[in-house]
């Protein structure tokens, strides 16, 4: 037995010297587990539309910069993956030391842009900035080819990204078409779909449909050219919500349902709560049938970390509530107000404070409610703001004043009485 036992031991002894030669990360693709390369590729796939640009990073001979780069791109892929907020945190402590690793400007240029992406994810919206201002300037400074013109592409519409959230339309316009430009010139699909979809958005947001459409079929055509499922997804609940405000509410429904069951099927939990929210904000619908679909949105969207969603449909239930229960109407109301505050939304910070006036007015509390509309309107009027917002306000403003003057003829009718 003890011969057999050593015979055994002196062949593992002799495999192992015999793939000594090899690379670790081949002899664990031998023995069947992913390397972290493969896990990176594999990841990338799932994930689908990102703009990232990682340069020489993951090819690096500097082990330690080359290790700490695969943590953290695998922590922030399996981010987006499965929507974690906690990865994402964690994708930007390893960013960070991987930043201190880093030894030329590109490989700087690209970790910057990474732990921008997780930055932005987490609605971290200032830092993001700092860090797509910083590749750019790296990237400006730089010289070379191809690659070198399409990190300055991708820093620019990152850029255009934080200008949209802040509502800088003007701002991220600019930035978007010039991207653009330099992802057609340079063939970059991934990245034309990306700005076409966000360019798609902007023109929704202006209320311009038709260009929204044309943007957002544009984007969908490619993302199925390059087989990414994900912004497939994107582009599809993108073009329901045109439907959707040119009141075709029968085909925005089907189309947000089709989204929803997708979402579902690929485990892509942000698609499924924004599609619930966009269910839910259909006219028609029962109000339990909407407050259902808000809750279980909500559910999702605190689980992922998506702070902008959560304030979004905390919003959407404060309306729903706004005409049974105007405690839970004002609370949902007010801690939307306080995250789009945080986060740095202005407009939709303003459309809070004019959803508390509406509030404060079913409550008899015209004082706070002249108050809210005031702050709105002082936000709405250093912004681009599309038409339809600036009637809603004016709506709630006519309706405070007619509440006042209905107040006052019944003081002085009260009064005539008592004479």
């Amino acid at each position: 037995m003890a011969i057999v036992l050593a015979i055994v031991v002196g062949l593992v002894v002799v495999a192992i010297v015999g793939i000594a030669t090899l690379t670790w990360h081949r002899v664990l693709s031998w023995l069947g587990h992913p390397t972290a390369d493969e896990r990176i590729a594999r990841l990338e796939k799932v994930v689908g539309r990102i703009a990232d640009w990682a340069d020489g990073v993951p090819t690096t001979r500097n082990k330690q910069l080359r290790a700490a780069y695969q943590e953290a791109r695998i922590l922030q892929l399996e981010g987006y993956e499965a929507q974690s907020a906690d990865k994402h945190r964690e994708a930007i402590d390893r960013f960070t030391r991987a930043l201190a690793l880093a030894e030329t400007d590109s490989q700087r240029a690209a970790l910057h842009l990474l732990r921008g992406n997780s930055l932005e994810n987490l609605s971290n919206y200032a830092e993001a900035e700092a860090d797509f201002t910083q590749m750019l300037k790296l990237a400006n400074e730089a010289t070379g080819g191809r690659e070198v013109e399409r990190a300055r592409g991708i820093a620019v519409g990152s850029l255009g990204n934080i200008h949209f959230r802040r509502d800088q339309l003007s701002e991220a316009e600019a930035c978007y078409s010039s991207a653009l430009e330099t992802a057609t010139k340079l063939d970059y699909l991934d990245g034309q779909a990306q700005i076409l979809g966000n360019l798609g958005n902007l023109h929704f947001r202006r209320h311009n449909l038709d260009k929204a459409e044309e943007y957002h079929n544009a984007a969908l055509a490619i993302s199925r050219q390059i087989g990414d499922k994900r912004s497939e997804l994107q582009d599809l609940g993108n073009l329901a919500n045109v439907y959707r405000l040119r009141g075709n509410v029968a085909e925005a429904e089907r189309r947000y349902r089709e989204v929803l069951e997708m979402s579902r099927d690929m485990g892509y939990r942000l698609g499924e709560a924004n599609s619930l929210v966009s269910l839910a904000s259909l006219p028609g619908n029962k109000d339990a049938q909407r407050e259902e679909h808000c809750k279980e949105a909500l559910d999702i969207y605190r689980r992922i970390g998506n702070r902008e969603g959560e304030a979004s449909a905390l919003s959407h239930l404060g309306l729903i509530y706004i005409d049974q229960d105007t405690s839970s109407a004002e609370k949902c109301h007010r801690d939307a107000l306080r995250i789009f505050s945080e986060i740095g939304q202005p407009l939709d910070e303003a459309d809070e404070l004019r959803n508390l006036a509406l509030v404060y007015v079913l409550t008899g509390r015209l004082k706070e409610a002249k108050e809210a509309v005031q702050a709105a309107t002082a936000i709405y009027d250093q912004h681009e703001v599309d038409a339809p917002r600036r009637d809603i306000i004016r709506q709630v403003m006519e309706g405070i004043s007619r509440t006042e003057q209905q107040l006052q003829r019944q003081q002085r009718e009260g009064g005539e009485e008592e004479v």
